[in-house]
């Protein structure tokens, strides 16, 4: 996928159980088999999360405009930051 779409940022794709262990991930088992419930960050540029959305189910996932109005914010926090500093 992230080929496909020309992806640069990492995804985390093929991540084992043993690897995600440390980010408290909720599990289950349904008809399915046993799966990783989707976890999703927003890290800013000096790599600290700023936002994230654990879930349980089918829902409780980050919108794509719930991101893009977190990263919005952020940029202009920033400049406004920066404005006040000059």
């Amino acid at each position: 996928m992230a080929g496909e779409l020309g992806l640069t940022m990492p995804i985390a794709y093929g991540v084992t159980e043993a690897q995600v262990t440390r980010f408290d991930a909720w599990h289950g088992n349904n008809e399915h088999g046993h799966f990783i419930q989707p976890m999703e960050f927003l890290i800013s540029r000096g790599g600290t999360v700023y936002a994230s959305m654990y879930a349980s189910g089918p829902i409780g996932r980050m919108a794509v405009k719930e991101a893009i109005n977190g990263v919005n914010y952020r940029i202009n926090r920033r400049m406004m930051l920066s404005r006040q500093n000059k």
